[in-house]
């Protein structure tokens, strides 16, 4: 029991890291248009969806 509560947390743990880092990129890209790992930065671009034709 104590082996599956350890998993639990391990999971929720990694969960939430993993949210984490994706809200903090978001936020880099949509205020900066980069952001960095090390010393290496990226460039954001977004992109835009396609425009469906009217009909």
């Amino acid at each position: 029991m104590e082996f599956l509560a350890a998993i639990g947390l391990l999971w929720i743990g990694w969960l939430l890291g993993w949210r984490h880092a994706h809200i903090t990129v978001a936020a880099e890209c949509e205020r900066l248009g980069a952001f960095y790992v090390g010393k290496t930065v990226y460039r954001c671009t977004a992109i835009e969806p396609k425009e469906e034709p009217s009909e």
